[in-house]
């Protein structure tokens, strides 16, 4: 192969398809000539391993459900973003394969360790509701707030990603309440007053 690249520079040593050798500048082609020298026959292994067809892969975006779906091979993957307060909980939901356990990891810990009783249930309260506690597992990322408001972002995320698994599930969420965003937070302290709506004890004199 050394011999090809002197000779005839990239087109005489590139196998057939190897569009990525053709690329190459001249000293990379060194580099690769100098390989060839040490361990014969990688270019061909290269190739063979780059003739293997990836798993077709996609990310489709669901208007209007702060949603994404992303496929890869038999896999599907649903991502949704949850929020209340100042929590913002990025959860990835996946269905069950076979006779796989679920679980519920919140920022890499089970979320009846992150989450005390009875916000362990609260962030989970969507699986409760649709008896599908069995059926996927979850991975959420939390930031932000109290633990009050990121246990209802993570219900606000599951439920949200839940209806596109199991588009029947939104009625009885959407009942309770789960897949719409609370607006409500903390109202801010005013200048000059103690909080938000307290006032000073008024002194006449």
């Amino acid at each position: 192969m050394l011999a090809a690249v002197r000779r005839g520079g990239v087109g005489a040593c590139a196998p057939a398809g190897a569009r990525w050798l053709k690329q190459l500048s001249a000293g990379q082609l060194e580099m690769v000539a100098r390989a060839s020298r040490v361990a014969p026959g990688w270019a061909s292994l290269l190739e063979q391993v780059q003739d293997i067809a990836p798993p077709e892969t996609g990310v489709r975006h669901v208007a209007g459900r702060r949603s994404s779906i992303m496929t890869s091979g038999e896999r599907t993957i649903v991502h949704s973003v949850g929020r209340r307060k100042e929590a913002v909980a990025q959860v990835w939901i996946e269905q069950n394969k076979g006779e796989e356990l679920p679980s519920v990891i919140i920022n890499n810990r089970l979320h009846t360790v992150y989450f005390p009783f009875p916000l362990s249930s609260v962030a989970v309260s969507p699986f409760l509701l649709t008896d599908t506690a069995s059926k996927y597992s979850i991975k959420a990322v939390v930031r932000g707030g109290g633990l009050s408001g990121q246990a209802q972002a993570v219900r606000h995320g599951i439920a949200t990603a839940l209806q596109n698994f199991e588009p029947e599930t939104r009625p009885a969420t959407k009942l309770a309440g789960m897949l719409t965003r609370d607006p409500r937070v903390v109202e801010r302290k005013k200048p000059g007053q103690p909080k938000a709506r307290k006032k000073k004890t008024w002194v006449k004199r």
